[in-house]
Protein backbone atom coordinates (compact mmCIF):
# COMPACT_ATOMS: atom_id res chain seq x y z
CA UNK A 1 0.00 0.00 0.00
CA UNK A 2 2.82 2.47 0.84
CA UNK A 3 4.12 1.89 -2.50
CA UNK A 4 1.63 2.44 -4.35
CA UNK A 5 1.16 5.96 -2.44
CA UNK A 6 4.81 6.54 -3.09
CA UNK A 7 4.14 5.89 -6.81
CA UNK A 8 1.33 8.43 -7.04
CA UNK A 9 3.40 11.10 -5.31
CA UNK A 10 5.82 10.29 -7.47
CA UNK A 11 3.97 10.56 -10.53
CA UNK A 12 2.42 14.30 -9.11
CA UNK A 13 5.14 15.73 -8.14
CA UNK A 14 6.98 15.05 -11.32
CA UNK A 15 3.75 16.40 -13.16
CA UNK A 16 3.80 19.65 -11.21
CA UNK A 17 7.83 19.82 -11.61
CA UNK A 18 7.11 19.60 -15.32
CA UNK A 19 4.89 22.01 -15.58
CA UNK A 20 5.28 24.45 -12.76
CA UNK A 21 3.19 27.39 -13.92
CA UNK A 22 0.28 25.40 -15.04
CA UNK A 23 0.37 23.87 -11.35
CA UNK A 24 1.34 27.23 -9.58
CA UNK A 25 -1.57 28.92 -7.54
CA UNK A 26 -1.63 32.65 -7.28
CA UNK A 27 -0.33 34.45 -4.69
CA UNK A 28 -3.40 35.84 -2.77
CA UNK A 29 -1.84 37.81 0.26
CA UNK A 30 1.61 38.28 1.22
CA UNK A 31 4.15 35.84 2.45
CA UNK A 32 5.14 35.99 6.53
CA UNK A 33 8.50 37.74 5.84
CA UNK A 34 6.24 40.63 3.57
CA UNK A 35 4.01 40.80 6.03
CA UNK A 36 5.81 41.09 9.21
CA UNK A 37 6.55 44.93 9.44
CA UNK A 38 10.10 45.76 11.02
CA UNK A 39 9.17 45.97 15.07
CA UNK A 40 12.33 47.93 17.40
CA UNK A 41 11.11 47.76 20.96
CA UNK A 42 13.33 50.90 21.53
CA UNK A 43 11.18 52.88 19.04
CA UNK A 44 7.72 52.10 20.81
CA UNK A 45 8.73 52.24 24.73
CA UNK A 46 7.16 55.32 26.68
CA UNK A 47 8.28 56.21 30.15
CA UNK A 48 6.04 56.94 32.86
CA UNK A 49 6.85 60.79 33.09
CA UNK A 50 6.83 61.24 29.73
CA UNK A 51 3.05 59.36 29.97
CA UNK A 52 1.78 62.05 33.25
CA UNK A 53 3.07 64.62 31.01
CA UNK A 54 0.67 63.69 28.01
CA UNK A 55 -2.02 63.35 30.71
CA UNK A 56 -1.39 66.36 32.28
CA UNK A 57 -1.25 68.51 29.00
CA UNK A 58 -4.54 66.81 27.69
CA UNK A 59 -2.97 65.39 24.88
CA UNK A 60 -5.17 63.38 22.87
CA UNK A 61 -4.44 59.21 23.19
CA UNK A 62 -5.60 56.02 23.82
CA UNK A 63 -4.59 54.39 27.08
CA UNK A 64 -5.13 50.42 26.88
CA UNK A 65 -4.99 48.40 29.65
CA UNK A 66 -4.25 44.76 28.05
CA UNK A 67 -4.24 42.94 31.84
CA UNK A 68 -6.53 40.12 32.81
CA UNK A 69 -10.16 41.39 34.31
CA UNK A 70 -8.92 40.76 37.87
CA UNK A 71 -5.79 42.29 37.47
CA UNK A 72 -7.86 45.29 36.14
CA UNK A 73 -10.70 45.35 39.08
CA UNK A 74 -7.44 45.26 41.21
CA UNK A 75 -6.14 48.25 40.27
CA UNK A 76 -5.65 50.51 36.98
CA UNK A 77 -4.56 53.88 35.72
CA UNK A 78 -8.14 56.72 35.32
CA UNK A 79 -9.52 57.02 31.89
CA UNK A 80 -8.03 53.75 30.87
CA UNK A 81 -9.75 51.70 27.92
CA UNK A 82 -9.74 47.90 28.52
CA UNK A 83 -9.30 45.35 26.01
CA UNK A 84 -7.51 42.49 27.30
CA UNK A 85 -4.50 40.98 25.33
CA UNK A 86 -6.03 37.96 23.83
CA UNK A 87 -9.10 39.84 22.64
CA UNK A 88 -7.19 42.05 20.50
CA UNK A 89 -7.18 40.48 17.45
CA UNK A 90 -10.91 40.16 17.66
CA UNK A 91 -11.62 43.80 19.01
CA UNK A 92 -9.13 46.03 17.38
CA UNK A 93 -12.01 47.38 15.30
CA UNK A 94 -12.88 48.94 18.36
CA UNK A 95 -9.65 51.06 18.12
CA UNK A 96 -9.19 53.98 15.51
CA UNK A 97 -5.75 52.86 13.89
CA UNK A 98 -4.94 56.38 13.08
CA UNK A 99 -5.21 57.14 17.19
CA UNK A 100 -1.83 57.51 19.03
CA UNK A 101 -2.26 54.43 21.72
CA UNK A 102 -0.67 54.19 24.42
CA UNK A 103 -0.47 50.31 25.93
CA UNK A 104 0.37 49.25 29.60
CA UNK A 105 0.10 45.97 31.40
CA UNK A 106 1.62 44.83 35.20
CA UNK A 107 5.27 44.96 33.73
CA UNK A 108 5.69 46.12 31.05
CA UNK A 109 6.12 42.73 28.75
CA UNK A 110 2.67 41.82 27.36
CA UNK A 111 1.96 45.54 26.92
CA UNK A 112 4.90 45.39 24.24
CA UNK A 113 3.60 42.40 23.01
CA UNK A 114 0.57 44.22 22.35
CA UNK A 115 2.34 47.76 20.88
CA UNK A 116 3.78 44.78 18.31
CA UNK A 117 0.59 43.05 17.78
CA UNK A 118 -0.94 46.65 17.09
CA UNK A 119 1.69 47.94 14.80
CA UNK A 120 1.70 44.23 12.97
CA UNK A 121 -2.48 44.79 12.07
CA UNK A 122 -1.81 48.73 10.79
CA UNK A 123 -1.74 50.62 14.03
CA UNK A 124 0.85 53.23 13.49
CA UNK A 125 1.63 55.01 16.70
CA UNK A 126 1.67 53.14 19.64
CA UNK A 127 3.67 52.56 22.30
CA UNK A 128 4.32 50.73 25.08
CA UNK A 129 4.62 51.94 29.18
CA UNK A 130 8.08 50.89 30.84
CA UNK A 131 7.30 48.69 33.80
CA UNK A 132 3.61 49.01 33.39
CA UNK A 133 1.77 49.97 36.26
CA UNK A 134 3.94 48.97 38.62
CA UNK A 135 6.30 51.11 37.88
CA UNK A 136 3.64 53.89 36.95
CA UNK A 137 2.50 53.19 40.65
CA UNK A 138 5.47 53.33 42.44
CA UNK A 139 6.97 56.71 40.21
CA UNK A 140 3.81 58.58 39.38
CA UNK A 141 0.73 57.69 41.66
CA UNK A 142 1.14 55.84 44.97
CA UNK A 143 -2.41 55.72 44.91
CA UNK A 144 -2.68 52.97 42.34
CA UNK A 145 -2.93 49.57 44.15
CA UNK A 146 0.35 47.42 44.18
CA UNK A 147 0.29 43.84 43.24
Amino acid sequence: MLKVIQRILRGLLDKVQGNSEMYRLPKAMPSADEAIVPFNPNEHVILPQVLKQMIDKGQDFVLLDVREQHEYETAHIEGTRFIPIGQIPHRASELNPYDEIVVYCHRGMRSLDAAYLLQQIGFKRVSSLVGGIDRWSKEIDPNVRQY
